[in-house]
C-alpha cells in the first residue's frame, strides 16, 4: 500500500508541479513563489496521506480526497493564493475527518 501511495504522490508531482501548459494564460509561466506553494502543498498532502495510511485508513479513502483533485485544478486559477488556501483548509478537514 505504501508503494501505491508513493506512486500517487509521484504522479501529483509530475502532473501538478512539473507539467505546464504553454497555451494556458496562467499556466504558461509559473513564478517561483507559486512553484514553492504547489510543491509545499503536495508535500503536505503526502505527509497527511502517509500518516492516515499508517493509522489504518484505507488507500481508497485517501485517494478519494476531493482536495487532491482541487489542488490540481487550482494551479490554473488567476487568483491562486486564495484558492490554494481553500484547498489546503479542505485537505486538513478531510484528513482530520479520517481521524488521522
Amino acid at each position: 500500500m505504501v508503494g501505491v501511495l508513493l506512486l500517487e504522490v509521484a504522479r501529483m508531482i509530475r502532473e501538478i508541479f512539473l507539467q505546464q501548459n504553454a497555451y494556458h494564460d496562467v499556466d504558461s509561466y509559473c513564478p517561483i513563489t507559486r512553484q514553492h506553494a504547489l510543491l509545499s502543498s503536495i508535500k503536505r498532502y503526502s505527509d497527511l496521506a502517509y500518516r492516515a495510511l499508517e493509522g489504518g485508513t484505507a488507500l481508497a479513502t485517501i485517494g478519494a480526497a476531493r482536495s487532491r483533485d482541487l489542488l490540481a485544478k487550482c494551479r490554473f486559477e488567476k487568483d491562486f493564493e486564495p484558492e490554494l488556501k481553500k484547498v489546503l483548509a479542505l485537505m486538513d478537514q478531510e484528513f482530520s475527518a479520517m481521524g488521522k
